[in-house]
């Protein structure tokens, strides 16, 4: 095979594979995301530098187990989103779907990235080189909708494995060895179902934070504000668990209370019309001592059908953290506001119709698991 001069978008794809919580009971088949815009793979060397008396060099520099962590980012495009092929486990998309965080919370996925000839025109047959990180976790995820360009989902997943051009899907003589994508008949001429813009982000099937207690307010003869952006993201932490006898950790779990943020930013027509009072001069147990009030946050984006949705559900407990009243500078740029929620442990992602469709995947399982 010849070499390769560079790297671009058409010679490169990932596929990602949902685990249970052990890895022993793993979904059968891998996902192939379609609508990736980037992946990339960092990986950290710990090391513990230790020092005698009696001498001024290094005595040892010991090494612990590996940090890797994979960064993604799709467009919004009626296809699965990447949260729900990470978390679903041993039964996939399905078992991510419409499920609180604890419920999904111990899942684990593998990812692999084949890397493919520059010569190609689309990332099918059998790759040049490969990667695996197996048993990793969904550690952060992010959905932002803007009116300018498209709509986008970033993920980060954390593990201790990363291997290159391992394991048996390439091994001789093996079931899988023609490689990524062999399944799918209209690899490297697919379509995207619906690619996620201003206009499909649903305004009447949408919640979003308005009225008194630190609400947007609401122009006068209009149902909605003028919406420049939606941003809802989560950090689940995942800090590791070790035990003596073994070098890996074996579990990493995730840090509850979990804070789930969401961001509207506004074009302004009046003020912010949040009222932060200091409640100077007022005593007493019959005095309530509060600014905000509790407020319901759910977006929805639609597909290509009136049945295919993708819904963030934040619960009815967010409340505002702050108000940034900005621009309108004498160059003639519009003011903005931004309203910044917050609440803990509500972040349920529904999808349906093309949205949690499994089209994309590759019927022969790999059923090696590298590491775990």
């Amino acid at each position: 095979m010849a070499r390769n001069n560079r790297i671009f978008y058409a010679t490169q794809a990932i596929a990602l594979k949902p685990q249970n919580d052990t890895g022993s009971n793993q979904y059968t088949t891998w996902y192939y995301p379609r609508g990736v815009q980037s992946a990339g793979i960092t990986t950290n060397f710990t090391l513990e530098q230790v020092f005698q008396l009696g001498q001024i060099e290094l005595y040892e520099n010991v090494e612990d187990v590996p940090e890797v962590e994979v960064s993604l980012n799709k467009v919004i495009d009626g296809t699965p989103p990447l949260y729900l092929m990470c978390m679903g486990g041993s039964t996939g998309i399905t078992g991510a779907v419409k499920k609180e965080l604890p419920a999904v919370a111990n899942n684990r996925v593998n990812f692999r990235l084949g890397i493919y000839p520059d010569t190609n025109s689309a990332a099918t047959g059998t790759p040049s080189v490969f990667v695996d990180c197996s048993g990793m976790y969904l550690s952060s995820v992010s959905f932002t909708i803007p009116v300018d360009g498209n709509a986008t989902e970033d993920v980060t997943l954390v593990g201790n494995n990363k291997y290159w051009n391992s394991g048996s899907l390439y091994a001789a003589n093996s079931s899988a060895a023609s490689g990524f994508f062999s399944s799918n008949s209209d690899a490297g001429t697919m379509t995207a179902p619906a690619i996620g813009r201003r206009y499909k982000f649903n305004s009447s099937l949408s919640t979003i934070p308005t009225g008194n207690g630190g609400g947007i307010p609401i122009p006068e003869g209009r149902t909605m504000p003028f919406l420049q952006s939606v941003t809802v993201s989560t950090d689940l932490g995942r800090e590791a668990i070790n035990e003596l006898g073994a070098m890996a950790p074996y579990y990493r779990y995730v840090t509850f209370p979990v804070e789930v943020t969401s961001e509207f930013e506004i074009i302004a027509s009046s003020g912010d019309y949040v009222e932060a009072k200091d409640f100077d001069g007022q005593v007493g147990c019959d005095v309530v001592y509060k600014n905000l009030q509790d407020k319901t946050v759910k977006v929805v984006v639609c597909g290509s059908g009136t049945n295919d949705q993708l819904i963030l559900d934040l619960g009815s407990k967010n409340k505002l953290t702050s108000v940034n009243y900005t621009g309108g500078e004498a160059g003639g740029d519009n003011a903005t506001i931004t309203y910044s929620y917050q609440t803990f442990n509500k972040f349920v992602v529904d999808a349906s119709g093309t949205f949690a469709e499994a089209k994309w995947v590759d019927l022969v399982n790999d059923s090696e698991v590298i590491g775990d």
